[in-house]
């Protein structure tokens, strides 16, 4: 699954905030580090989005749409109801 730029920034966001209320370095090192990977992901994302055609948007909107009314995910499969 693909993770939005947005979420990434989050998440980095997450990180930095964590490393910065840290009391043990090692920790705050580890927090750092996710931050950083975060942010890398995100710049990944931004790039990937920027790729995208209009056309292709649209044609990832319509797949969804096609597998909600199927009664599945937007990957294609099955949803349990019950």
């Amino acid at each position: 699954m693909r993770m939005s730029a947005t979420f990434c920034r989050e998440q980095e966001a997450l990180q930095r905030a964590k490393a910065l209320s840290e009391p043990l370095e090692n920790r705050r090192g580890i927090a750092m580090a996710a931050a950083k990977a975060w942010e890398a992901e995100a710049i990944s994302a931004e790039k990937r989005d920027a790729k995208l055609t209009p056309l292709d948007k649209l044609d990832t909107a319509i797949a969804r749409q096609f597998a909600l009314e199927a009664g599945g995910d937007s990957d294609g499969q099955r949803i349990s109801h019950g």
